[in-house]
């Protein structure tokens, strides 16, 4: 890829992750009340939530790489863009998995369970 072309990928991918981080965040905090209520939730929602902490952690380093592979484009830009595809397949990892917790909390729910 030359230059331009990765510098306007790591900009998608910058925008996206900033995205997904304010969703995130924002199931994280409503999850909140519900996972310090008494009695306990199920764990299924413990582990989303954490499943999304590591989404979120994940991105603040992919996004702090994103700024550091920018300044080196020139040196190493194709050997960048595979770290960041590693970066991406971490954060969308944790973030689907977040969402099969809830989705298996909901099935459970929805039985009885």
């Amino acid at each position: 890829m030359d230059k331009q072309q990765l510098t306007q990928s790591y900009h998608a991918v910058e925008e996206w992750a900033k995205w997904l981080v304010t969703i995130e965040t924002a199931i994280c905090a409503g999850l909140w009340p519900k996972l310090t209520d008494i009695p306990r939730p199920p764990a299924a929602l413990y582990l989303g939530w954490l499943m999304f902490v590591g989404s979120i952690l994940t991105t603040a380093i992919m996004l702090s790489a994103i700024a550091f592979y920018h300044q080196r484009i020139e040196i190493s830009g194709d050997r960048d863009a595979r770290r960041l595809k590693i970066f991406v397949f971490i954060q969308y990892g944790f973030f689907f998995a977040g969402i099969l917790c809830f989705v298996i909390r909901l099935v459970g729910f929805w039985l009885g369970f």
